[in-house]
């Protein structure tokens, strides 16, 4: 495996998590495909938006998702909460 990318969809979000591709794979147009192939998927099911997580201090993720066509939206904010103790 070169590359991966959690998609989920729960019949109303397209969700995207951890696209990843190995340093040594980059720039071989391995994301782009991933995110296709998991955009096209949403699709097929009824989504019409997809939402991504990126880390906000990850700048080499903003350029990717950028170049994906997705933009930051600044309203929103992710909210956690632990289930375990640490």
């Amino acid at each position: 495996m070169v590359g991966t990318v959690i998609a989920g969809w729960d019949g109303w979000r397209a969700s995207l998590y951890r696209l990843a591709v190995l340093p040594s794979h980059r720039r071989q147009g391995i994301a782009k495909a991933l995110l296709a192939a998991a955009e096209d998927r949403f699709v097929t099911l009824g989504g019409r938006r997809g939402d991504a997580m990126v880390l906000e201090d990850n700048e080499r993720a903003h350029h990717t998702w950028t170049a994906a066509g997705y933009e930051r939206e600044d309203r929103w904010r992710r909210w956690t909460k632990p289930l375990t103790a640490s």
